[in-house]
């Protein structure tokens, strides 16, 4: 599978929706969209673009070391009605942005695309709240497609009248941002007529880099999740040398459920001390550890390599490196890095003496990378968590494709061929090592999600782990799918935080949800109205 296809145009929410009960639901919020946009600007929008969330199966935080993870797209999306503006004579383009949420009060803008002698203005800066993804995002798309300066290179860029609806829980680790840039990123393809031009790789950059605009130094797994996507498979994303995509089709007697902590948790507001602080302290290992191996002859061009990267080099395999041998290399350098070990982690002094770098070579290539406020950092604690998580996402792809190929596994000499309810108990295991790690030696859960974690255990998840940037968020669990009601009840009545919940509220904190499509444009024609998912 290549990232490198065209952008999906939809006909009908059957291509969209993986079950009949989402298509009635959906094909609802969708009717009420068109008809709420129709209302508000006084004509019918051209397209909607959606965009989904996504839940991590596996592989937490180590993107952005360019391992492989495993996300799917769920059935929670953003939908963006729009249609394209021209600006007056002498004019920019306006964008005149409202949220749709019928139970919420999200306060609309309206902002100007503005050329300048540094690039385009979008008013990032007055952006406090949902609109900044969208600000940030047009942005990149302009600055990269509308490049100033070059006038006579370029069409003049459109305005947009739009309407947002949004069904994913903010801050609950299932990648609302992620959705909205993506979706945004595709509304401006789409509006300029650029579109056809593109790929969801293209729309995976301009993703990846509108959220770094943002200050948050994302891997790209979320903005991949949003867009690769397809309905019934896990996405085994692999990084290195260049981003693929594989499908993974899940065990079909399993369900992946989500169930909100209700700790949301804002990345970009807290990345200084958190999600930006866990991507220095990885580079800062990696960089130890290439010191240590011997290896910045082969990085002379490369001043910031990522682990993967460090991996492959120090076995003289650095762009190709085997599905097999990947997994063995990981394993050999977990037994080389006790060294790193630091009680109270280590000191900036100590850093740069273990580095092999000048000391302010060494503050500008990381510690001025991002915004972190920190004084110890724990390298061996990340680094052994991104290799045993590496090795968990590893097991995991080799125990789904058994299933699926219903070749099992070969056994030991001693022991025999397990079962497929054999393999289920070691899929959950991995989830259950996943959150260990994320709470014990990635510090990113939170009391909430571990005590979550433990209920859905109790209540009889297979695993269970946290899912998403961390510090807050939902957990996943992979449960029977014969036992997801049961097991949603045990879960609603035992965690002290749903007491109070409505059902109409329940079912969107803890759901089950099937792998759906990633990111897409419906085209709306005049009078269209969406009955049971079809155009009438």
């Amino acid at each position: 599978m290549s990232a490198k296809v065209p952008i999906p145009v939809f006909k009908s929410l059957q291509e969209i929706y993986p079950s009949a009960s989402a298509i009635l639901r959906e094909g609802q919020r969708w009717n009420a969209l068109l008809a709420r946009f129709q209302e508000h600007f006084g004509e019918a929008p051209t397209y909607v673009v959606r965009a989904p969330g996504r839940v991590n199966v596996l592989g937490e935080h180590i993107d952005y070391s360019l391992f492989p993870v495993l996300p799917a797209a769920i059935e929670q999306d953003i939908l963006f009605a729009f249609r394209p503006t021209r600006p007056a004579v002498g004019s920019n383009p306006t964008v005149r942005l409202e949220n749709y949420d019928r139970k919420h009060s999200y306060p609309g803008c309206s902002f100007s695309l503005i050329p300048g002698q540094n690039g385009w203005d979008v008013g990032l800066d007055a952006g406090g709240g949902w609109d900044k993804y969208v600000r940030a995002a047009l942005l990149e798309c302009l600055d990269e497609l509308f490049p100033v300066g070059k006038e006579d290179e370029r069409q003049e860029a459109v305005g947009m009248n739009v309407l947002i609806s949004g069904n994913i829980p903010p801050g609950s680790g299932l990648s609302s941002s992620a959705a909205m840039v993506v979706g945004s990123v595709i509304m401006f393809l789409v509006a300029n007529n650029m579109a056809e031009d593109k790929t969801k790789a293209d729309v995976v950059q301009l993703a990846i880099n509108s959220e770094h605009r943002m200050g948050l130094r994302t891997g790209g797994m979320d903005q991949s999740a949003s867009a690769l996507a397809l309905p019934n498979n896990l996405l085994h994303l692999s990084f290195y040398p260049s981003l693929l995509p594989t499908p993974l089709p899940l065990p079909g007697n399993l369900s992946l459920v989500i169930t909100n902590s209700l700790a949301p948790h804002s990345l970009t507001e807290s990345a200084p001390e958190e999600y930006n602080l866990r991507v220095i302290e990885i580079l800062i290992a990696t960089r130890l550890i290439l010191h240590h191996w011997k290896l910045e002859s082969q990085f002379s061009d490369n001043p910031r390599p990522w682990l993967r990267e460090v991996l492959g080099a120090w076995v003289g395999e650095k762009d190709h490196m085997g599905w097999e041998k990947e997994g063995e290399v990981m394993e050999k350098a977990l037994g080389d890095i006790e060294w790193m070990k630091r009680d109270g982690g280590w000191s900036r002094e100590e850093m740069v003496k273990y580095s092999g770098m000048d000391g302010e070579v060494f503050k500008k290539s990381y510690l001025d990378l991002l915004e972190i406020r920190a004084e110890k950092f724990y390298l061996y604690e990340r680094l052994h968590h991104t290799l045993t998580e590496s090795l968990r996402v590893h097991k995991f792809v080799h125990l789904c494709q058994s299933i699926s190929t219903s070749k099992p596994l070969p056994p030991s000499s001693d022991t025999p061929l397990p079962t497929a309810d054999d393999i289920l108990i070691q899929l959950g295991k991995l989830f259950d090592a996943s959150h260990a790690s994320m709470r014990d030696t990635y510090d990113c859960t939170h009391p909430l999600v571990d005590s979550l974690q433990e209920l859905c255990l109790e209540s009889g998840a297979i695993g269970s782990r946290m899912t998403g940037g961390g510090w807050g968020g939902s957990v996943v669990s992979l449960v029977e799918s014969s036992q997801v009601a049961e097991f949603l009840e045990k879960v609603r009545k035992g965690y002290e935080k749903y007491d109070d919940l409505e059902d109409e509220e329940w079912v969107e904190i803890g759901f089950a949800t099937m792998p759906g499509h990633g990111a897409g444009v419906y085209v709306v024609e005049d009078g269209v109205r969406v009955v049971d998912g079809r155009a009438a």
